[in-house]
């Protein structure tokens, strides 16, 4: 109701066997009341004859619904519905309020915030509590504007939030659709691979591929950070991700140290207003040979399994890829046995698997020493990291890449 009126407006709504009634009272409330304008109306002609509620434009109702339960849950559903309804699902309903003059109605069978007087009680309690309803009304308005608004806000932003959880998931969608498809066997030579985000984007990104005939070329990398910020950067790692070059026409393999070099550059010089940095280990892999060749930018070491010995860790030093350009990377060599697994992982495992607080994953990893078919080991570990105390709520990217080998081909001949 506009605060400009001069007048506040009463509705006094009865069933037709409370007409006398509800007009002595509508009489009474405009003698006892200055400046109050009461009208009255039966409960019947709230509803069009098609049945379309009236809207009524006042701040107080009063119903007097009889003796007549039918008669009185009727009226009463009438004022219901003649009360405004809320524009949309943000919007505050039922500003009006509605006192039911009645004993066959109860506060507990309303709406909160409606009233029930006893018909006994009308004549003390009905003109006070208008009063006071009049009285607060002004300051109800105000929070119900403020609260409307507020409720808009809301509700703006809850689109505006599953806008961008939308946005999210299509982003989640197109960086699995880039991940690399699985390699075929080469050799004897297996990967499996585990990825699980953290939220619906990683920043960890992984790339495998067969180079040539023989060689496999293995790269995981973890951008700094989490969500958007950690997969744009990993992208960025992936772009910048080179394994043979074309020198006078001819196709030469890079070596893990070199790939890794080229990348760091590339991070480097897009360095701006703020420093991102990413972990990573590459590798090529000489399946027919059983060698592979490593190197590493601060990335958390490969481990070896090796039936029948403990695993180790194998360590290589390098630089975060992004602080220094002109970082060299060493490599290292490793000789490869049938029934070998190499694990390669991001630093999320390190918090997956704890005991007592200090990161376990190497513990877990060793536990698979005896398992020859990777894609079990894979599977292993995910329901060791579901096992977990808090596995619901990861504390960070999840990846890792099994590479495991098999008996070379003469062996299997023999077999």
């Amino acid at each position: 109701m506009d605060q400009a009126r001069s007048t506040t407006r009463i509705a006094v709504v009865s069933t037709e066997a409370m007409l006398t009634v509800a007009e002595d009272w509508r009489n009474r409330i405009t003698r006892e009341m200055p400046g109050v304008t009461a009208v009255h109306l039966c409960s019947e002609v709230l509803r069009t004859p098609a049945g379309t509620p009236m809207h009524l434009d006042v701040e107080v109702i009063v119903v007097f619904a009889g003796e007549d339960r039918a008669a009185a849950e009727s009226a009463l559903k009438a004022t219901l519905d003649a009360v405004e309804p809320p524009e949309s699902e943000n919007a505050l309903p039922h500003a009006v309020r509605i006192v039911a003059v009645s004993d066959l109605v109860s506060a507990d069978a309303l709406h909160p915030g409606y009233d029930a007087i006893p018909v006994g009680a009308a004549d003390a309690e009905l003109v006070p509590f208008l009063r006071g309803i009049l009285a607060c009304a002004p300051t109800l308005r105000d929070a119900r504007r403020e609260l409307a608004l507020l409720n808009r806000f809301v509700g703006s932003m809850r689109n505006e939030l599953e806008e961008r959880n939308e946005e999210l998931q299509l982003a989640a969608l197109v960086q699995r659709d880039f991940l690399p498809l699985p390699v075929p066997e080469l050799h004897g030579v297996q990967v499996a691979t585990f990825y699980r985000p953290l939220a619906q984007v990683s920043g960890d990104v992984y790339h495998v591929e067969q180079l040539d005939d023989d060689r496999l070329s293995i790269f995981i990398a973890d951008a700094v950070g989490h969500g958007i910020p950690a997969a744009l950067l990993g992208m960025a790692v992936c772009r910048s991700l080179e394994t043979t070059e074309r020198v006078h026409g001819q196709l030469r393999l890079l070596g893990p140290g070199e790939t890794l070099a080229r990348a760091n550059v590339r991070l480097a010089e897009h360095q701006r207003a703020t420093t991102r940095f990413a972990t990573a280990i590459a590798a090529v892999l000489d399946c027919r040979q059983r060698t592979i060749r490593l190197a590493a930018a601060g990335h958390p070491p490969a481990i070896l399994l090796r039936p029948g010995e403990a695993p180790r860790h194998i360590e290589c030093d390098g630089g975060l890829l992004g602080i220094f350009p002109d970082e060299v990377y060493g490599e290292i060599e490793l000789a490869l046995e049938p029934h070998d697994k190499l694990l390669f992982y991001s630093d999320g495992f390190e918090q997956a698997f704890t005991d007592d607080g200090s990161p376990s994953h190497f513990k877990e990893f060793a536990a698979l020493t005896e398992i020859d078919d990777p894609e079990t080991v894979v599977q292993e570990i995910a329901a060791r990291i579901d096992a977990q105390s808090g596995s619901l709520h990861q504390a960070d990217d999840l990846t890792l890449l099994c590479i495991s080998v098999g008996e070379t081909a003469a062996v299997r001949l023999a077999a």
